[in-house]
């Protein structure tokens, strides 16, 4: 069996990728044309726009995410999406996937929550009927925008009232800095936690130890998406492996937003050595050349993981996930069966 044919045939998930951010190149472009959107590169077609995906800072990589985001105007654009990120999952071998949202930037020009509820729950539906593929949400607040967190929970509960079952998690998302405290949005993830949505925030990728103590104190994270300079703090890569906090890692993601220069140079081994729970996930997966197959190509190949490296790695997923009991049971005995 070749790599590909046995990182395939693992029963994954995918714990770390953004909708807005994982519509394809070819889907973005018929989107656009649909809705009268104006994409960079767009004259040359999906190689066009694919040689847009140049970012020299996270504010580049932000401009065309909010531009392919302005690509989603109706009901049939976002079931699109949802069911084309489906296909692609169902063509890795993902069975499982907790998909990170961003709901108030659309309802901050003009797309309803009934227009934006349908569209996920439809897209959800089929994804099933379709790919086999389980969906849930993570539904995501702009930190640099924690007037919208209270909303952003109204939100979550508005879909979990129309699809009960399908929102995971709240997170929050946007450039860490230390005048968007988080604090400022605690109270909603207090409320959300008790409506029974984990909490999975960004932190760790464009700001230090401190982040992630604020995500851990403030926030009771569950996960976290990144994570990754925690490093930088012994007392709290204690505190995560003590806590089984699981770190979402996406090495493509780091490498070219500029966090490290290789993937060779990222620090996942040192994570894993450190005895912290670590999944891998695509983020943005167009836009920075990748999909969760490659991640753990790309892996095997920098750190020369083993099979049973790789193999506990999908199952900490597995296991640190959100996925239905009965489904998450039957991906761990497929895991563990022999062959």
């Amino acid at each position: 069996m070749s790599r590909t044919a046995f990182l395939t045939a693992l029963p994954k998930v995918e714990l770390h990728v953004h909708l807005e951010g994982s519509i394809a190149p070819d889907v973005a472009l018929k989107l656009a044309r649909r809705n009268g959107v104006r994409l960079p590169g767009a004259d040359g077609g999906p190689q066009g726009l694919r040689a847009a995906y140049v970012f020299r800072s996270f504010r580049d990589f932000l401009r065309l995410y909010i531009g392919v985001s302005r690509c989603l105007v109706t009901v049939q654009d976002i079931r699109d999406v949802v069911v084309d990120l489906a296909r692609r999952h169902a063509a890795a071998g993902v069975r499982y996937a907790e998909v990170t949202f961003t709901p108030l930037t659309h309802r901050a020009r003009g797309i309803t929550a009934d227009v934006l509820w349908a569209g996920l729950a439809t897209g959800r539906a089929e994804a099933l009927r379709q790919y086999g593929v389980v969906h849930r949400w993570v539904f995501d607040v702009v930190r640099s925008m924690p007037h919208q967190a209270e909303a952003t929970v109204d939100f979550a509960l508005g879909m979990d009232a129309r699809d009960e079952g399908s929102v995971a998690g709240l997170g929050v998302g946007g450039p860490e800095a230390d005048h968007y405290p988080m604090e400022a949005i605690a109270r909603a993830f207090e409320r959300g936690r008790a409506a029974g949505f984990a909490s999975l925030p960004h932190a760790g990728e464009g700001a230090g130890a401190a982040s992630i103590w604020t995500a851990v104190r403030s926030l009771g994270a569950s996960r976290l998406g990144h994570g990754v300079r925690c490093l930088e703090d012994p007392t709290l890569v204690d505190t995560l492996r003590e806590r089984a906090i699981t770190l979402e890692v996406c090495p493509s993601s780091n490498v070219v937003l500029g966090l490290f220069p290789t993937i060779a140079a990222h620090p996942l081994p040192d994570l894993l050595a450190a005895g912290l729970r670590v999944t891998l996930g695509s983020d943005d997966p167009p836009m920075f050349g990748t999909d969760l197959l490659t991640e753990y190509e790309r892996c095997i190949d920098a750190f020369g993981w083993s099979d049973d490296v790789v193999r506990s790695i999908v199952r900490t997923g597995i296991e640190d996930s959100f996925a239905p009991q009965p489904l998450k049971a039957e991906m761990l005995r497929d895991l563990d069966a022999p062959g």
